[in-house]
């Protein structure tokens, strides 16, 4: 029998991670395409694979206040 649970990071459903049965780890498939870097990845439990989607999307906030920041300074 395999486990799942899905993966919420603030109002967004991240994505859906799945251990089939004999598996060690869990399998991401990601919901949205912000989290579409994390398809694929295994994670050990739900707990890590939660924050490592939340690292995620932080980071790709930061990408976008240095990009605005870098056309700002460009202008």
């Amino acid at each position: 029998m395999s486990k799942s649970y899905v993966i919420e990071v603030g109002d967004d459903q991240a994505g859906l991670i799945i251990r089939e049965e004999g598996e060690r780890e869990y399998l991401f498939h990601a919901a949205l395409n912000e989290y579409s870097a994390l398809e694929g990845r295994r994670f050990a439990n739900p707990l890590l694979a939660e924050r490592a989607a939340i690292a995620h999307l932080a980071s790709r906030r930061r990408r976008r206040i240095s990009a605005r920041a870098q056309e700002a300074f460009a202008l």
